[in-house]
Order: C-alpha cells, then structure tokens, then sequence
C-alpha cells in the first residue's frame, strides 16, 4: 500500500497522510522557513490517537518507518481507549486531558443552567495557558521537543487523543522553532477543523455529536471544546511570551530546546540556519 498524500489545505506545508481511520493524520513536512529551508517530508508526523486505525492504516504506519511514537493522553484516557502500536517504540509523556476535563466543568454547569460558548471559549483559553505556565506540562512538552531534535529518533509520530490541542500546541513549538511563519503555524492548526468535519471525518464528527447531545440541552455550548479556535494558539504563545520575554526564549529557558539542533535534524537545507525572522 502507498500513502496518497496530498496538500492539506491553505498551510504552506503539510500533507493529509490519507488514513481511513484516521483523518487528523498529517506530515508536517514541506512548510518553508522565512529563510527559505524546507521542513523534510517524511520526518515528523502529528496525528489523534491511532486507536481507530484501520488494518491498511497499521500497514501504512509501518511502511513510514516510524522509529518513535510520543503520546501525549493521560492514563485516564488510555484507560478508556487502550493502545495501539504497529511496532513503533513509543515513549508515554502524558499532559492532562484538555477536552474531558473541560466538558466535565461544562455538564455540571448545564445543569444548573449556567453554561453557554463563551464560558467554554474561555476554558479553553485557559488551558492553553496552562500548557505553558504549569511546570508539569511545560516539562513534558520540553521532553518530546526534545525528543524530536534526536536525529536518531526520526522519523517520529506524536499524537494525544482527538490530535487537536495538545498534539497542536506541540506542533506549534517546533514548526515555529524551525522558522516557520505564524500564518503557516495556525493554518496547520486550524486543519483539524477540516479533517474532523469533511470528508473522512465526518461520520466520526457526527457520531461524537450525536453523544454528546445527551449530556447538554445545547450542542453550541461545547463547540468551543471540540474546534481549534486561533485565538487559543495565541493565548498559549502570548503566555509564553508574557513569562520569558520572547518565544526564543520560551524555547531555550522554558524548554531548554537546543533549537539549532532540532534544526539540522529537521531542515532540508540544514546550510541555511541564519534566519530573517526567528522565534
């Protein structure tokens, strides 16, 4: 089987990996650098939980050569939804469940009638922010930044649960360390809209609706949960940027990232590194 890969949408870079089971499942390869360098295709790959991986999905993962998995759920939610592995090491770097915890808070505020959009709009502002100001999820996004600028653990796949926040704020760390610019970086991120909604994606959406239609009276209230939303992206950079001064030094004193490496590992043109705009 050969993984048909086409653009994925208005992003510079990027490419829908094709799999049936699962949509959000993207190579982060081909965004250009403001300098001009490639991100290698083939290299770095963002995905949901490939617990709905298909058999023909499972092949095609093996056939990428997928030398390290990093999931980012917690045990709760491995525990609902188990592991799947097609022979890939994976390395277990668990961040609270944004989307479960928020919609908890949600079904008990519906029940006293006090939940609307806006309130959810908010939490997930919120925990964006905790993606960087708590010391826990800093480190553990550190820890698979760190990961990736390993030349011996390429090519590698990182995903959380729906692939949307934490695999998204994830993505974001290294696509804009490499030099990619902001545009770009969202654009990826509002991809999962597209994959969750059209095409492949679409019954799954529709089905995840239709269950959560039990739990509130209006399904509008928790749409801010399940979207990717700009204004979240920019919430966890802003607060990156609030605490260390710049997004450079997020990277180096918040992250410890050694950015000039994951560079050289993930850069087609590893000559160009002197950027004309950097993080």
């Amino acid at each position: 089987m050969t993984i048909a890969r086409k653009p994925c949408g208005p992003a510079a870079g990027g490419s829908d990996l094709g799999l049936a089971g699962l949509p959000n499942a993207r190579d982060l390869g081909g965004h250009r650098t403001c300098a001009g360098a490639l991100v290698r295709r083939g290299a770095l790959f963002r995905a949901e939980a490939p617990t709905r991986a298909t058999d023909a999905d499972l092949t095609a993962l093996r056939r990428l050569g997928i030398a390290r998995v990093i999931d980012l759920r917690g045990a709760s939610e491995i525990e609902a939804f188990g592991i799947v592995t097609w022979g890939a090491p994976r390395v277990h770097l668990p961040v609270g469940d944004t989307g479960r915890g928020i919609l908890a808070q949600l079904a008990q505020a519906a029940s006293t009638h006090c939940a609307d959009a806006a309130i959810a709009r908010q939490l997930m502002i919120d925990s964006y922010r905790h993606f960087v100001a708590d010391k826990e999820a800093r480190e553990r996004f550190a820890a698979a930044a760190r990961l990736i600028a390993d030349p011996d653990g390429l090519p590698t796949l990182f995903h959380c649960t729906a692939g949307k926040d934490r695999t998204g704020w994830l993505a974001a760390i290294i696509l804009t360390a490499l030099g990619v610019r902001e545009q770009a970086v969202i654009a990826d991120y509002m991809m999962t809209n597209a994959c969750f909604t059209t095409g492949r994606g679409a019954a799954g959406r529709a089905k995840l609706l239709a269950s959560l239609s039990e739990f509130v009276d209006d399904i509008d209230v928790i749409m801010p949960v399940l979207n990717a939303d700009p204004c979240y992206l920019s919430a966890a950079f802003d607060e990156a940027r609030r605490r260390y001064g710049t997004f450079g030094a997020f990277l180096s004193d918040g992250l410890h990232l050694d950015v000039e490496q994951l560079r050289r590992n993930l850069l087609l043109d590893s000559t160009r590194l002197r950027f004309c705009c950097g993080p």
